[in-house]
């Protein structure tokens, strides 16, 4: 028998040569990765066995650039070094040695991909320095139609009714396809009618830069979403094609198609849609249109366009507009990305859209102020034909590794002609206008990288845009206004153009420690027309033009100005001030009387940023701004904006000044369990623009006029919380916005305003492993405004969502919405419900799914919207499309 002593040796023998054996089995890789001789952190460094894709080690570079892996000694083995914005390197060790130096050079270059780790293999997501990756199958429900019905079912991703996606209260710069983006801003293009069939990953990217040049230099905090597909779905040409329609009366209709092809050279995107079930097919036309990235080295020019003088498109906020969208659009698209060679990449976009819409509304304005108390009554229907062509292209050439130049330019025709019937307080007339527009924005980006952490980016822009405008009623309502009889009708001819010209000039730099500096300098030049022709015409074919009722107005700016700025970044806190100063000159001359002003703008602020614990981030900006007035705060005459209302701007140009103070608190993640982000803003506006006003049953003249001291302060809270006890996620939004003002009305005089609006929401959504999945809420919002009396209103909209697995391949959705109004103008209260059902059939082994589809199940026939503003209480009725059933079908290939 062995003593306790033998027996503590022998224990201590087999640990010894255990540890000794251990040692020996095991591989130490370390070494040091750098970039033109500067050491290089956060290179993910990957270790596999040759001939298998197992990992066995992974680490990340420090910020000395080095790293050290420790693996089991079995065979040659693989060592990967990847980061964005190098080529990525590879080496090769044998099974013989046990202690190995790598040291590395990247080069600039590379696939823009961001780094990933894995978190758990069995989570639905993994997790990097800058990305955040999404597993598509976790969040398929079987109901997605397109890519934002899956991004809607995405904690943390914030779908708006317009299709805009934000994550917090920061709006995505773009949703690209495979690295690739084709529609910048305007991105609901894709989301809204991409089909999930080929997704296998979302990726959302952090700290992102439109400009690869600045990846790491810039101070970014925007965000963007890349869209990564299956492997079988990439080099070949797939897509999907849909079509639905009603077997019977009333006929609606739906058709879309949609072709891709991504390559590792070129892409291909083709889009077909037409519809007349109140889908609207270009939604986000506009961010096409005046596309660019605001708050970014070398931009310069972005979201000009001439302002609009007469818009009839109703609006109905809180309310499903398809519901109300009488149609006929159709949108054809076509989209490309090549590239001919390495340093060559050709981008083209088109697209085409004739298309009808009618609306119906009856509105009810009263008017209850002092002495002048009113009711105007309006019977609407619209009829609006929009024909928009448009195409953009973009050449970005690689001069070498550390210089890009960027050409994009873009042509438009952009016409509208709109036809209303209108009963206005019991008269009927025929409202017509016509716009047939032309459009050209041109754009030379030239980056050049002066070192790794510094770089200068350059641009010079050019837009011309015509938006002519013509409009026609042909009653007369305002023999009260002029005091001439015998009129016709009414018309008003506008000419209204836009050139301008922009140059600026950008130096970025980091510092060895994190900090970061900015500087820029910029010139531009704006030229606007507007012409405005307001003529009545007599019945004997004559025409006067009453005086202080049309315009012939030229305003030429030239803004020359700098701004520097300078981060200090420490560990867990960084400190920005900023300082924005530029000389403005304004030329403003109407019918050959001339005046013009020069004076300096200065715009400081004062930004920060700390890491108060691993989760919670406190964020709070001090701004001081100077803004000049803009072409139609200075109208010096009237223009007609609609059949009642007139406006005319400031007696002379003005510079404004606001000061404003934002605080943010960001607690965790997306990825956690629960996130939330809270907000609160304070603004003190020491000059504003406010109205001065007329009111009559049949017009509104409107004065603009310059007051002080405007205050303004808004709150904001999103908590994000998944209970495991039930399986689902809890949301809940909360915010506020508070106002004090003042408007004068003529025969009342000045009149001081409160204004606030409340808004509460909480929902539920469940990720129950079972049949049954419900998505549930209500939401609250509260109007007010307080002068001599109060006027207030209090509207309700829950929604109950139903995802049911009726068999494997069968699925059924139904969607119930309620509205509730509370009482106003004499109104009884009413409850609006709306129900909407679907059944599908997914007949995998054909690639295609059979649908069964009602709306409207209640078959309402009308909507009542209430409103409250500073002047009047208003309802408007809307008519809705009826109830109807139809049969669908969706082939993918």
């Amino acid at each position: 028998m062995i003593n306790h002593v033998g027996l503590y040796r022998y224990l201590l023998m087999i640990g010894l040569w255990s540890v000794v054996y251990c040692v020996q089995a095991q591989v130490a890789i370390h070494g040091q990765v750098t970039t033109a001789g500067v050491p290089l952190g956060g290179v993910r460094v990957d270790a596999r066995l040759a001939g298998t894709s197992a990992l066995m080690a992974y680490s990340f570079t420090d910020g000395n650039g080095k790293y050290r892996l420790l693996i089991g000694q079995t065979g040659k083995i693989v060592v990967s070094f990847k980061s964005l914005s190098y080529e990525p390197v590879t080496k090769i060790i044998g099974p013989t040695l046990t202690d190995t130096l790598i040291n590395i050079a990247l080069i600039t270059g590379g696939v823009e991909r961001l780094q990933e780790i894995v978190v758990n293999a069995k989570r639905p997501y993994r997790r990097g320095r800058d990305t955040i990756e999404l597993d598509v199958k976790s969040f398929l429900q079987g109901d997605e139609r397109n890519v934002e019905d899956l991004l809607r079912k995405i904690p943390g991703l914030n779908i708006g009714s317009d299709g805009s996606i934000k994550i917090g209260e920061k709006e995505v710069e773009k949703v690209m396809i495979e690295g690739d983006d084709f529609f910048e801003k305007g991105y609901r293009l894709l989301t809204q009618n991409m089909s999930v069939q080929p997704l296998d990953k979302v990726q959302v990217l952090q700290r992102y830069s439109n400009n690869k040049h600045l990846k790491g230099i810039e101070n970014s905090d925007k965000v963007a979403l890349n869209l990564q597909l299956k492997e079988d779905s990439k080099n070949q040409w797939l897509g999907s094609v849909s079509a639905s329609g009603t077997p019977f009366e009333p006929l609606f209709y739906q058709a879309n198609i949609h072709v891709m092809n991504f390559g590792k050279r070129n892409k291909f995107y083709l889009l077909g849609t037409a519809n007349n079930n109140g889908v609207d097919a270009v939604g986000s036309i506009n961010h096409l249109l005046y596309s660019g990235q605001t708050g970014e080295p070398g931009q310069i020019g972005v979201g000009l366009t001439t302002p609009t003088l007469i818009d009839n498109t109703p609006d109905l906020p809180g309310f499903d507009y398809r519901r109300t969208n009488f149609n006929h659009d159709k949108l054809l698209s076509f989209n490309t990305i090549m590239n001919p060679s390495k340093r060559l990449k050709i981008k083209w976009l088109g697209f085409a859209n004739p298309t009808k819409k009618t609306f119906y509304r009856n509105t009810v304005q009263e008017y209850d102020i002092e002495d002048i108390q009113f009711s105007y009554t309006e019977g609407y229907k619209l009829d609006k034909k929009i024909n928009n062509y448009y195409s953009r292209w973009e050449m970005q050439y690689d001069v070498n590794s550390r210089s890009t130049l960027i050409y994009t330019g873009s042509l438009g025709s952009l016409g509208k002609y709109d036809n209303g019937a209108l009963l206005l307080n019991g008269e009927g007339t025929t409202e017509l206008s016509k716009m047939k527009g032309f459009l050209t924005n041109q754009l030379l980006t030239h980056t050049y990288k002066l070192s790794d952490n510094e770089a200068i980016v350059s641009s010079a822009r050019w837009i011309l845009q015509k938006s002519p405008l013509d409009y026609h009623i042909d009653q007369y309502y305002y023999e009260d206004l002029f005091q001439i009889k015998g009129i016709s009708n009414v018309d008003q001819h506008a000419k209204n153009d836009l050139q301008y010209v922009g140059v600026t000039s950008h130096y970025v730099k980091r510092q060895q420690g994190g900090d970061f500096m900015e500087v820029a300098i910029a010139n531009e030049y704006k030229n606007q027309t507007l012409v405005t022709d307001f003529i009545l015409q007599r019945e004997d074919g004559s025409q006067i033009r009453p005086s202080g009722f049309s315009n012939g107005i030229n305003f030429r700016t030239n803004n020359t100005h700098i701004m520097t700025q300078y981060t200090v970044k420490r560990r867990k806190w960084e400190l920005t001030p900023q300082l924005r100063a530029g000389f403005i000159q304004r030329d403003l001359r109407n019918d050959g009387i001339a005046t013009s002003q020069n004076n300096w703008l200065i715009s400081p602020s004062l930004s920060t940023k700390w890491l108060i614990h691993p989760k919670g981030k406190l964020e709070g900006e001090l701004s001081f701004q100077q803004t000049s007035t803009e072409l139609m705060d200075v109208a010096p005459n009237y223009f007609n904006t609609g059949v009642r209302n007139f406006v005319k701007g400031l007696d002379d140009m003005a510079t404004l000044n606001n000061s404003a103070a934002v605080i943010t608190y960001a607690y965790g993640n997306m990825l956690d369990k629960f996130f939330a982000n809270f907000s609160f803003g304070h603004q003190t506006m020491f000059d504003y623009i406010s109205s001065q006003r007329i009111l009559n049953p049949n017009f509104n003249l409107t004065e603009k006029i310059l007051l002080k001291d405007k205050k303004t302060m808004f709150y904001k809270a999103q908590l994000n919380y998944y209970v495991k006890l039930v399986n689902g996620n809890f949301r809940l939004d909360m915010g506020a916005d508070f106002s004090a003002y003042e408007a004068s009305i003529v025969g009342v005089g000045r009149r001081s305003i409160a204004s606030s609006s409340y808004d509460y929401g909480l929902s539920f959504r469940s990720v129950w492993k079972s049949r049954l999945n419900i998505h549930t809420g209500s939401q609250i919002q509260i109007r007010s405004f307080k002068s001599d009396n109060q006027d207030k209103l209090k509207n309700t909209y829950s929604f109950l969502h139903f995802f049911f697995h009726v068999a494997k391949d069968i699925q059924a959705h139904m969607k119930n919405e309620a509205y509730h109004f509370g009482d106003f103008l004499s109104e009884s209260p009413k409850t609006y419900f709306f129900s909407d059902l679907s059944l599908s059939y997914d007949a995998k082994k054909i690639k295609t799914k059979f649908n069964i589809s009602a709306k409207n199940l209640f078959n309402n026939r009308q909507f009542r919207n209430a409103i409250v503003t500073d002047t009047y209480r208003a309802v408007t009725e809307y008519r809705l499309l009826p109830r109807y059933f139809a049969l669908g079908i969706n082939y993918n290939f």
